[in-house]
């Protein structure tokens, strides 16, 4: 596809707004089925299926679906690399230690600060100005995290605060990827570059993970645990990775932030039903924060935060 046509600013529609809603029920849902996936094997286990199975997947499809291009040019490549490293490696290690440590609920309310984290960058790189509706917000929103991670106590609601720091690291780092991905997804499609990130990033995840890997059994895993395996691989690594990035192009970054409120819907309804997690009063307040600052910034924004390059 050419750069140009993705270049040019237009409203969302249906189809891009369709593949949002759909990147957070998956990602909603990837809390709770990797929790049941996690009771049979380690963190770095499932992060390196994911890693194995979504080059695999992505690649083929990447060869049969994506639409022809020039050969990528070193700066593609560099650029390629450095979404690897922040939205395939740190976040995927980053996210599934956390998730072993914590709730679903806390992992998935956690990871609706993305915005914040890409707010804060965007700012910090001066692709948007300051104004004070912004520093409200993100005063709101790290109350709530903070009242979240109950720092004094170090343990909540059954989370842990290294768990839940875990995540947060996690969302820095996509917030990162997102931030770097609007630049390259203007010169190629959305395809071919997650899936040369996730070609890059399988390496290193599984140099992380080849310890865990050498004492894993797959016979002894249950049916539960393939059935969540297989739903991780499809649907919150191949599924999720390509709509967001094809939406990624299409829409503004305001957009993409409100769409994000689902997550913790989706976490708590599945969360409730599937693994019995209870949600606290405490929590319900600091969710309460979290949206207010991040509903301030993303309301006001008229204009896409990132440039498209």
């Amino acid at each position: 596809m050419p750069a140009e046509r993705r270049a040019l600013p237009g409203k969302d529609d249906l189809r891009a707004i369709t593949a949002l809603v759909l990147v957070q029920v998956f990602f909603g849902a990837f809390s709770v089925v990797g929790k049941i996936a996690l009771r049979e094997m380690t963190p770095f286990v499932l992060a390196s299926f994911r890693a194995i199975f979504g080059a695999l997947l992505l690649g083929l499809l990447a060869r049969a679906l994506a639409p022809p291009e020039p050969p990528p040019t070193w700066r593609d490549r560099r650029d390629i690399a450095l979404l690897a490293l922040f939205g395939i490696v740190g976040n995927q290690l980053l996210f599934m230690s956390g998730l072993a440590r914590t709730t679903a609920v806390h992992a998935t309310l956690l990871g609706v600060t993305i915005p914040l984290f890409t707010l804060g960058l965007s700012l910090g790189l001066r692709r948007e100005r300051a104004d004070i509706r912004k520093a409200l917000g993100l005063a709101l929103a790290l109350a709530g995290v903070l009242l979240l991670l109950d720092v004094r106590g170090g343990r909540m609601a059954g989370g842990s605060l290294a768990g839940d720091l875990l995540v947060l690291l996690n969302c820095a780092s996509y917030s990162v990827f997102l931030v770097l991905a609007r630049d390259v997804l203007a010169r190629r499609s959305a395809l071919s570059v997650i899936a040369s990130a996730f070609r890059y990033g399988a390496v290193p995840i599984l140099l992380v993970g080849a310890s865990d890997l050498a004492s894993f059994r797959p016979a002894g895993l249950s049916r539960s645990a393939w059935v969540a395996l297989a739903f991780i691989v499809v649907f919150a690594t191949v599924g999720s990775y390509l709509l967001n990035a094809w939406a990624l192009s299409r829409t503004s970054p305001s957009t993409t932030a409100l769409f994000i409120y689902l997550q913790p819907l989706v976490a708590a309804l599945l969360a409730h039903a599937f693994l019995g997690e209870r949600i606290s009063s405490v929590t319900l307040v600091a969710a309460g924060l979290i949206f207010a600052g991040l509903a301030l910034p993303a309301l006001s924004a008229r204009r896409p935060a990132v440039n498209r390059g």
